[in-house]
């Protein structure tokens, strides 16, 4: 349970991903069937039926706050998904990847694009921003490790020299766990597969241009523990 702070200073206690949607107002808008979602499995199809008309409402508010409450949304949805149809697989290790990664898309005329991604024992997706596209990602099976870390201050993508960041998330993901990754804040993400693997899904929606998107390469630790900042620099392609 987590304690909330609104902008008006009123405190509310999440307990759930629907608790937040009720705090935001959604709930009467995802209606019986959409609440139910946590209790209740959903195939792909179903998730889509509920998911997208309430992606396509959500989506045009792409501040900080927008972003986290469509993200959320589409989390409370997703918290039921769990049969998802396989689709080709392609091959993307990574130079720095110990084991193998593949990717493919699960295609539907949504605001998002879903990745399917599998990960070998061990295998590893390097820590990258975000700059065009927000995410939700879901474990499916398997576990996987993911962080998430945003720069110390205002990001320069293009910078060659160094900077710091602060790790804002460190988790590990089990089947039906989910990780949030908005463009203004814990925007860069990275993940390593447990000893079983993991599968799952990257629900990405643009909402900036495309650019090129560096590596980022995380050093020592600076300051204060709690702080969580490191040294960092961008690796460019």
């Amino acid at each position: 349970m987590t304690t909330l702070v609104t902008a008006g200073g009123a405190r509310l206690e999440r307990r759930s991903l629907l608790g937040l949607c009720a705090a935001l107002g959604l709930l009467p808008r995802l209606g019986a069937a959409r609440a139910r979602a946590q209790d209740f499995a959903l195939d792909f199809d179903g998730f889509l039926n509920e998911a997208v008309p309430l992606a396509e409402e959500l989506v045009g508010d792409t501040s900080r706050a927008g972003q986290d409450r469509y993200l959320h949304a589409l989390a409370a949805l997703a918290s039921g998904l769990r049969a998802v149809p396989v689709p080709e697989m392609n091959e993307t290790t990574g130079k720095d990847s110990p084991a193998r990664t593949f990717l493919g898309v699960n295609e539907c005329a949504a605001p998002f694009t879903v990745l399917h991604w599998r990960l070998e024992p061990g295998a590893r997706i390097g820590l990258h921003p975000h700059l065009y596209g927000n995410v939700l990602t879901l474990c499916l099976e398997g576990e996987v490790r993911v962080e998430n870390y945003e720069v110390a201050g205002v990001p320069d993508f293009a910078t060659r020299a160094p900077f710091q960041v602060r790790r804002t998330n460190d988790q590990v993901l089990l089947a039906g766990g989910m990780n949030l990754v908005n463009l203004e804040h814990g925007y860069v993400h990275g993940f390593v597969a447990g000893p079983a693997g993991a599968r799952g899904l990257d629900l990405t929606t643009r909402i900036k241009p495309k650019v090129a998107t560096p590596n980022l390469v995380v050093g020592k630790a600076t300051g204060a523990e709690t702080q969580r900042l490191f040294e960092a620099s961008w690796r460019h392609a």
